[in-house]
């Protein structure tokens, strides 16, 4: 996730925006959003964080964006396993943060420069060096393994472009499993005009994401890296709106950093430590059970 900070302040147009909208239109009943706008909204008018698995929450024995990664989330409360999708020249997309294979695999180069046959062999490497028997993913695979595990991926594109990653969710019959990051108001719109359904982690300008046609209901604002201003969440939370925040950046193993955003009123926690914060949060029964309490039931 690329770090950066913007502070919103709700001024009287965007008030005025939300309030036309309320005016011309009544407010969608909870059942009409997608499952994981659903899900937000509910942990906003609860209380509750939740946390996301930077990366999928790599550790010792567990590499980034890895399989067995993304199920560990699923055993420690984790709500979202944060990954990122990368292309290989032959059209395959697959799990890689990096520009290179060199610092998580055993292999080398560029990945846009790589097959998918190339990929496919190359084993992952832990944080701290260890090779892993896990080879790199691919993304229908990690979809898979998300579904199984009871939690949400939130997709950060690498080489892929915007049209390719929403055509490979719908085939991976995943839209309702997914959100989208989304870096600019721009490709918030790209998407939203591809696949309005699709749940999106947008930067904190409502007023703009609205003015270009986003749905603010499948919308949670990223409030960028640092500590949580309680203020602010606030004032979002006033006009129905929710908030996610990095913490990766300062995790030293104090649990009294996820509590003061939890405090703060922050919804979802992006982490690497997911042993630390799930305990700091509750332990994963706690999270779970809030986690069940607010996803929506099919069927």
């Amino acid at each position: 996730m690329r770090p950066f900070l913007t502070r919103l302040v709700l001024t009287g147009s965007f008030l005025a925006l939300c309030t036309a909208c309320s005016a011309s239109s009544p407010p969608p009943s909870r059942a009409d959003l997608p499952p994981q706008a659903q899900l937000v909204e509910c942990l906003r008018e609860r209380s509750y964080t939740m946390l996301a698995a930077h990366r999928a929450g790599p550790g010792p024995g567990f590499a980034e964006n890895a399989l067995s990664s993304i199920r560990r989330n699923g055993a420690l409360g984790v709500l979202y396993a944060e990954v990122d999708v990368a292309e290989s020249t032959d059209g395959a997309l697959f799990l890689m943060h990096d520009w290179t294979f060199d610092r998580t695999t055993t292999g080398a180069g560029r990945i846009e420069e790589a097959s998918w046959d190339y990929i496919r062999t190359l084993n992952l490497v832990d944080p701290d060096g260890q090779v892993l028997t896990e080879t790199v993913p691919a993304f229908a695979d990690a979809v898979l393994a998300a579904r199984e595990a009871g939690v949400y991926l939130n997709l950060d594109l690498k080489n892929v472009s915007i049209e390719r990653l929403v055509e490979a969710v719908h085939a991976a019959g995943a839209d309702d499993e997914v959100i989208i990051i989304a870096y600019t108001v721009e490709d918030a719109a790209r998407i939203h005009a591809l696949n309005p359904n699709l749940v999106l982690s947008a930067p904190n300008e409502p007023a703009a994401l609205a003015a270009a046609g986003v749905n603010l209901d499948n919308v949670y604002l990223w409030l960028g890296v640092g500590e949580a201003d309680a203020d602010l969440d606030a004032e979002l939370a006033d006009n129905g709106l929710e908030t996610a925040i990095g913490l990766f950046p300062l995790e030293t193993g104090d649990a009294a950093l996820y509590q003061r955003s939890a405090d703060a009123g922050i919804e979802i926690l992006s982490i690497d430590d997911v042993i630390t914060g799930s305990s700091a949060l509750g332990g994963a029964a706690a999270l779970t059970d809030r986690i069940e309490a607010c996803r929506p039931r099919t069927g």
